[in-house]
């Protein structure tokens, strides 16, 4: 429940200024921490066989993403990540 509080904490905080603007440094270390515990969650409750492009732990990786991403593209993820938890826990 906890992630999903996160999610929708870390969308609320985006108030992202444009579909195209890339994304800034603050934001996408947020994104990045989001991830790696939405990836540590699905391992930890059997949601994922193990990683892949969109879920693993590695937070440079998700950060650097990130940063060459606009705003519209970390949010889409996040929220894939955090309807495919919460669809697994259902």
């Amino acid at each position: 429940m906890r992630f999903l509080l996160a999610a929708a904490a870390f969308s609320a905080a985006a108030l992202s200024p444009g579909i195209s603007q890339a994304a800034n440094p603050g934001f996408c270390h947020h994104y990045a921490d989001v991830a790696v515990r939405q990836f540590h969650h699905a391992i930890e409750t059997g949601c994922i066989g193990g990683p892949n492009v969109r879920w693993h732990g590695n937070w440079d990786t998700h950060y650097s993403w990130c940063l060459g991403a606009d705003y519209a593209a970390a949010e889409h993820e996040d929220e894939i990540r955090g309807h495919h938890l919460h669809e697994c826990r259902m």
